[in-house]
């Protein structure tokens, strides 16, 4: 297969001619490795490729429903034995200690791990620019940023190295990389995609790992390949009533969709961005869909304070493990100023502080649960900006402060951290474009465990939005091998 054929179909296609033996898994490894050489030097969006894994790729499918597709996973512990440095220097030379559950079983439907992508150090930046790797740029306009924490995932999916690549969210971590580089980030519903052998989800239940697609058909295969619990889960989410990839062969009927693009935070949505929300909505009246401005009513500064205080807990309590069993200090030689911040402030928290702020999170779990009762879905902008210029919210910066480091995450979180705290998923879809032809993504929220709604409504989405080149109509990114003829998704 041709490095510029490859790069034109999504995993679903790849999947297909690798059934059909059109082409084999060792193919496809040789077009990743093509791929990096090709745009790597420019994006910095993979770490390193693991030749082992590379060599031992089949000349014939794998089987399941995958058949040996090669991909990558974010620089976070995945599968066991492989190197996971969460972006930073403490971290580093750390190998993953077990698989993912959720690992396991994609490993089982034959995808393949062939290399780790970069991340903002230990997930917290609101950009994947670290001390470790260097910045992650974006195959749109590389002076931009592809925010994070899954940048590396997200710049890689965009560019073609692979047609998806696994990443993780615990505040907007998918969902916005997946909005600056033009892809589908779902977070799915809290406990849907289990955090074992570690806990249900991870960070007292924020976050959750997923992957960043380029079309929806992708999404609902892999949902539908690696959901649900593990044994010991101290709790088990309703399951799908069917097939997530059945799900999307069915237009939804009329639905009830609030939509926001007032910002919930003291970040100004940009105007190009509140308006391809908005045009999102329009089209989705001319879908034969009901779209009402309206908004749940929570008290914002309240929320963040609560963040502020889990996500400060959680560093207190983690970087020091990782610290003593990597041998080494916790101080402004092995971390960022942004992640010492975070954990300083974690160290002045007390355990009735912890425990208001999970209160305050569970009310307002209830007043989102309320909300959808009158409303099927929400829009909403992913991030309240375009892609920045790198260095824009450089976390390495002198003198930053625990407020400071959620100040540089408000124009990319202040949307979507909500449904970390209260566990409905969320996705971002690539619906629109800036003047300058930048990717700008939409989020929906709905109801607890209705991830078949998010992507029946995003295959509805898709099939209006999809009649030229580059994902949904895009085009193509121009840091992307260079493209011959186009192939159908």
């Amino acid at each position: 297969m041709r490095l510029d054929e490859y790069v034109t179909y999504d995993g679903t296609g790849l999947a297909e001619l690798l059934a059909r033996g059109e082409v084999t898994p060792n193919e496809l490894g040789v077009c990743v490795q093509a791929a990096v050489a090709a745009v790597n030097l420019e994006i910095n969006a993979v770490v390193e490729l693991y030749r082992d894994a590379l060599e031992a790729l089949p000349s014939a499918s794998l089987g399941g429903p995958l058949h040996g597709i090669p991909t990558l996973t974010k620089d976070f512990p995945v599968e066991a034995g492989r190197p996971a440095e969460f972006g930073s220097r403490l971290a580093q030379g750390f190998r993953a200690p077990h698989d993912a559950c959720y690992w396991t079983r994609l490993r089982k439907a034959g995808l393949v791990n062939v290399g780790r992508t970069t991340s903002s150090e230990f997930g917290v930046p609101a950009t994947t620019e670290t001390l470790l790797y260097g910045a992650t740029r974006n195959p749109w306009d590389t002076a931009l940023g592809v925010s994070g924490s899954s940048g590396g995932a997200a710049a890689a999916v965009a560019a073609g190295i692979v047609p998806f690549a696994q990443g993780s969210d615990g505040g907007g971590s998918i969902r916005n990389p997946a909005s600056f580089c033009g892809l589908i980030g779902l977070k799915p519903s809290r406990g849907r995609i289990t955090g074992s052998p570690g806990s249900n989800a991870p960070l007292l239940g924020l976050a959750t790992g997923f992957m960043l697609t380029r079309s929806v058909r992708d999404t609902a295969l892999l949902l539908d390949l690696c959901h649900g619990p593990d044994v010991g889960d101290g709790y088990e989410i309703v399951r799908p009533e069917g097939a997530y990839l059945e799900a999307i062969t069915r237009p939804p009927k009329r639905l009830r969709i609030a939509l926001v693009t007032r910002s919930w935070s003291e970040t100004t949505v940009d105007p190009e961005v509140a308006a391809v929300v908005a045009a999102t909505g329009a089209r989705l009246e001319r879908l034969g869909h009901y779209v009402d401005i309206a908004a749940p009513s929570f008290d914002y500064i309240t929320f963040l304070a609560a963040q502020k205080s889990i996500w400060a807990a959680d560093s207190a309590a983690g970087l020091p493990l990782m610290a003593a069993r990597m041998g080494r200090e916790i101080d402004n030689g092995t971390l960022g100023a942004s992640v010492l911040a975070l954990y300083r402030h974690g160290l002045t928290l007390s355990g009735a502080q912890l425990m208001t702020a999970l209160g305050v999170y569970d009310a307002l779990t209830r007043e989102i649960g309320r909300f959808f009762e009158r409303y099927d879905l929400l829009l909403t902008p992913t991030s309240v900006i375009p892609p920045e210029p790198l260095g824009t919210y450089d976390p390495a910066r002198p003198g930053i402060d625990v407020d400071d480091v959620f100040a540089d995450l408000e124009p990319k979180e202040t949307f979507t951290a909500l449904f970390n705290a209260t566990g409905q998923p969320a996705i971002s879809l690539p619906t629109g474009r800036t003047r300058n032809g930048l990717p700008i993504g939409v989020q929906f929220a709905a109801r607890f465990g209705r991830e078949d709604l998010l992507l029946a409504l995003a295959r509805e989405l898709e099939e209006e939005l999809s009649d030229g080149p580059g994902i949904w109509s895009q085009g193509r990114p121009r840091c992307m091998p260079a493209i011959t003829r186009d192939k159908e998704l």
